[in-house]
């Protein structure tokens, strides 16, 4: 139905928080209840079907050194000059880097050689460190842990790290409410039985959607015009923890480790009613309740772990042999906005009548895709 130039909509965001907040059913939908929204945490809207961002760009934390064949001059605690490094490695230091190599000794980079895949060192055992050997035909990893300068000495030149670009594509959840006109008339002491057909309609589509924020794949197929988003599984598949047996304290606080190492806080733990039950198992007794602060009116669990107070969010869509710690901070989704009057949010759009006013149909559709950053979600897998 057209009215002038706009398509007209009905919006039910409204009628999603009140499902979501009302409806037991709903309440299981972890992803859709407590995902945060993209505009909120990242400040921008989705505005094309494919949606990019740049992840941050950060420095490298160590260096690797590989002693392998014209590795010797490691081995040794007075040579300075050409020491070999490879070129990957030489490319992430900068001159004044101070590294932290193995058995506690300190050195200074004086120069980088990235064509000679060599460096030179200021001297080997840096202040009250002493100078060590490292072994040959072996790799180390090498902390840089500062940067030192001349006093007065001119700038450094320019350190650019290229920001990784990253994108999902937006994906189409919808379906049709359609109901006679005499089931609408004879329905009408109960309410409107077309708003009913509708809201059961929208239920399942967000259903829909939190089954993709687990589970999707981004792809654009351009032959057949289809595009589906990627899920948080599928960004989490290079930060894993395997659990591989029975879930244990160790083994989940491994999990946790692995999530925090990566740079990320640990917002909350999303799984199985069997991944839950197990960790509120180990937890017994400690599993305290707060109101959810992503959800106004909601209750939600925590664990308290290394000073963080963890969500455990129970999902009906998960695997029952893994669990997502995710950060909230990173990991959000949000409707498409592409135009001044349409919005991806939910919304309900009337269709022409049929067969003369005798059948009524509306189609319900939303537009979403989620974005996770800087691998904001650990997944860990093989919890028998």
């Amino acid at each position: 139905m057209l009215i002038g130039d706009v398509r007209f909509r009905e919006d039910l965001s409204s009628v999603v928080d009140q499902l979501l907040l009302t409806s037991d059913d709903m309440k299981f939908l972890s992803m859709v209840n407590f995902l945060p929204k993209i505009k909120d945490i990242f400040g921008k809207p989705v505005q094309s079907q494919k949606h990019e961002w740049l992840d941050d760009e950060a420095r490298a934390e160590y260096v690797t050194i590989a002693t392998g064949a014209d590795g010797a001059k490691w081995d040794t605690t007075d040579i300075i000059a050409a020491m070999p490094m490879v070129t990957a490695e030489c490319n992430k230091l900068r001159v004044g880097d101070v590294l932290l190599l193995d058995q506690d000794e300190v050195v200074i980079v004086e120069a980088v050689n990235t064509a000679a895949q060599t460096i030179d060192l200021i001297a080997r055992g840096h202040g009250s460190s002493t100078a060590a050997v490292l072994a040959h035909d072996a790799t180390h990893v090498a902390k840089i842990i500062g940067n030192a300068q001349i006093e007065n000495a001119d700038p450094l030149s320019a350190d650019y790290t290229t920001p990784t670009e990253a994108f999902n594509y937006t994906q189409i959840f919808e379906d049709v409410a359609e109901v006679t006109g005499t089931v609408r008339r004879s329905k009408a002491v109960q309410g409107d039985y077309l708003d009913y057909t509708i809201v059961k309609k929208l239920k399942e589509a967000i259903k829909s959607l939190n089954r993709a924020m687990w589970e999707g794949l981004k792809n654009l197929d351009g032959t057949n015009k289809i595009g589906t988003m990627g899920g948080v599984r599928e960004f989490a598949s290079t930060q894993v923890s395997n659990v591989s047996g029975a879930l244990t304290l160790d083994k989940l606080y491994a999990a946790v480790i692995v999530h925090v190492d990566a740079g990320n806080f640990p917002s909350a733990i999303h799984a199985s009613p069997k991944i839950i039950g197990d960790i509120e198992q180990l937890f017994v007794g400690n599993v305290r309740y707060k109101t959810s602060s992503t959800r106004v009116g909601l209750s939600v669990a925590t664990v308290s772990m290394m000073g963080y107070e963890i969500e455990i969010h129970m999902d009906r869509h998960a695997r029952a042999t893994e669990f997502l710690i995710m950060d909230y901070n990173r990991c959000a989704y949000g409707p498409l906005e592409g135009g001044e009057y349409e919005s991806g949010d939910f919304a309900s759009y009337p269709i022409l009548n049929k067969r003369n006013g005798k059948q009524i149909a509306t189609q319900v559709l939303g537009e979403y895709t989620m974005r996770c950053s800087n691998k904001g979600a650990t997944r860990a897998y093989g919890s028998t």
